[in-house]
């Protein structure tokens, strides 16, 4: 790693930059590592250290894609759990799940332990008076993941026999980059999985096409106000978090923002919009450069 201990050496990168190349490394990747190091070396220094590892565990996925497929049922085969009642009466577990099994037991536990969340918050602002601070709600948060997994099984017991399971989605992206873009990567977590994992969910999965590009696109009208339908869906898949610099808000919680303000005769188009928090979006003036 000729390149790459050159940049370590001159502090250009950091260890971890190491680590993570390393991890990737194998003799079925040698061949195309020392084709791209300079170009892996120049990603490593412009971009973020989150995003560089998405970057790698994308290249990693040309360069081997059998090694990939591989990975993925390696870490299918690794999951584990067990609950055991302890003498004094508590129960004890551990849980280790694949990327896709983790992302969708996620999925149905966060949106409980914010529901959890929201209503410690205001019984605990009606008792102060005030905004109160964390050590002051009733439950920790620890606590909170608790109640929910107890409410996830409660709520499992409510569902009427025969009742419609949640269905997958599987956004396909067209006229996209697939080195600068996702391979296959999950929505929220953006891990990066080989294409044989989503073998198991095609059956009951649900299918939509994104189209970048202004030829053939069934979006909002280009005068709307606000984005919607198939052109805030474009954002929330492209963007995939807040385009403020310093903010990964997920784009699921960001507000259709346009880029050369409504007001100033901007247009409700793809290439006039971005995914921004409500923070960000309610500041935008006076907050650095955005990136575009």
């Amino acid at each position: 790693m000729p390149r790459f201990g050159g940049a370590w050496e001159s502090g250009a990168i950091s260890g971890d930059h190491l680590d993570v190349v390393i991890s990737v490394l194998s003799p079925r990747t040698q061949e195309a590592f020392e084709r791209d190091e300079e170009m892996l070396v120049e990603h490593a220094q412009i971009l973020e250290f989150r995003h560089f590892v998405t970057f790698m565990a994308r290249w990693a996925l040309l360069a081997d894609p059998d090694g990939a497929e591989e990975t993925d049922m390696e870490r299918r085969a690794r999951r584990d759990a067990f609950l055991v009642q302890s003498i004094d009466g508590m129960w004890v577990g551990r849980l280790l799940l694949d990327p896709v099994a983790g992302e969708a037991l996620v999925n149905a536990l966060e949106p409980i332990y914010e529901r959890f969340f929201q209503e410690d918050w205001a019984k605990a602002k009606a008792e102060l008076g005030r905004d109160p601070y964390a050590e002051e709600l009733c439950r920790t948060p620890g606590q909170r993941r608790c109640d929910a997994w107890v409410e996830m099984a409660t709520l499992s017991r409510c569902v009427p026999e025969g009742a419609r399971r949640p269905e997958p989605l599987v956004t396909f992206m067209v006229n996209c980059d697939l080195v600068q873009g996702p391979l296959l990567q999950l929505a929220k977590s953006r891990t990066q999985v080989a294409p044989g994992t989503l073998l198991d969910h095609l059956d009951e999965a649900t299918f939509e096409r994104i189209v970048f590009g202004p030829a053939n696109r069934a979006e909002c009208s280009i005068t709307a106000r606000f984005f919607s339908g198939a052109t805030r869906r474009i954002l929330e898949v492209r963007d995939q978090e807040c385009c403020h610099p310093y903010c990964d808000e997920p784009s699921d919680n960001c507000q259709a923002d346009h880029i050369l303000e409504y007001s100033k005769g901007g247009l409700t188009t793809q290439e006039n919009g971005r995914m921004m928090c409500p923070t960000h979006n309610m500041g935008r003036n006076n907050d650095p450069p955005l990136v575009e």
